[in-house]
């Protein structure tokens, strides 16, 4: 299986990420398995700037709030919500993940940030084994097509494949978690998917509706929250999506907004949840799956 990201250098290896994990009594049962569809940049940062922007996708875990060098970067984020791209000056980072309000750290990790590059950090599986996830988001600009990754973030979830509704074309094969796929280009317009289990795939846990994709834009569709939570009790249909309580941070703290970059404290789109995610994309040809570097 060919790669998809290059080595972030020291980012989750032995050394690198020191994980705090407890177990606080608050934490929730874990959210079913739904998907967060969220648009990525295409352009690139300022001279010596990284773009970082952040995932909440533990699904036991309670809203969180997330630091870096100590100070806070993002208040409140609950289960699948995923921040707007922050401008951060390239370098080594220490993020710290917390339950909203408190100073219980479930996640400290030192992580750098290269310029000129674009980062996904994600809080994935449950709390008591909660791990971060680096992805370098590579997405460049294409006037033409519309472009679109797929990444399995939910840690029970065996390893799926993604089939057209009739089940004739496999055009994601057997992707495990954490992996991802590479971007793939294609033509504007409405696709529709189902997700199933890669064994014989007569079993599919996501087997949503449409979503259109756009011309000059690219989405990242991550699979997020637990599978036997999704199998307890089925989501409802009209199931709507979490509402932001994200604070974008100050600006003598993150820097300011680059030109280009998406607007808001939250991506226009990235609360696409639940089934509808996942099944929106249409693609005639196989992804190559990629794994997501450590």
């Amino acid at each position: 299986m060919q790669r998809s990201f290059g080595r972030l250098a020291a980012i989750l290896g032995a050394g690198a990420l020191a994980l705090a994990v407890v177990t606080p009594a608050f934490a929730a049962g874990p959210a079913k398995l739904t998907a967060v569809v969220a648009v990525d940049s295409t352009d690139a940062p300022a001279a010596g700037k990284a773009w970082v922007r952040v995932l909440h996708a533990s699904p036991d875990a309670p809203a969180v709030d997330v630091k870096a060098n100590g100070a806070n970067i993002l208040t409140n984020v609950p289960f699948g919500v995923i921040s707007d791209y922050l401008p951060v000056d390239a370098g080594t980072y220490n993020i710290k993940v917390c339950a909203a309000g408190t100073s219980t750290c479930v996640i400290d990790a030192n992580l750098p940030f290269a310029a000129g590059k674009k980062y996904t950090v994600a809080a994935t599986n449950l709390l008591a084994s909660i791990e971060a996830q680096v992805l370098e988001d590579k997405a460049a600009p294409n006037a033409d097509k519309a472009q679109v990754r797929v990444i399995h973030f939910s840690a029970d979830t065996p390893a799926v494949d993604v089939l057209t509704q009739d089940g004739a074309t496999v055009v994601v094969d057997n992707l495990a978690y954490p992996n991802a796929t590479a971007y793939l280009a294609l033509p504007a317009g409405s696709y529709d998917l189902k997700v199933c289990a890669n064994a014989d795939n007569t079993v599919c846990p996501l087997d949503p509706g449409a979503l259109n994709l756009a011309a000059g834009k690219a989405y990242s569709v991550f699979a997020v929250g637990s599978l036997q939570a999704a199998v307890a009790t089925p989501a409802p249909t009209d199931t709507a999506p979490p509402a932001s309580t994200v604070t974008p941070p100050p600006t003598d703290t993150i820097g300011t907004t680059p030109e280009g970059s998406p607007n808001g404290s939250l991506l226009a789109i990235l609360a696409v949840l639940g089934l509808a995610g996942i099944g929106s994309l249409a693609m005639t040809r196989r992804l190559a799956t990629r794994r997501v570097e450590k």
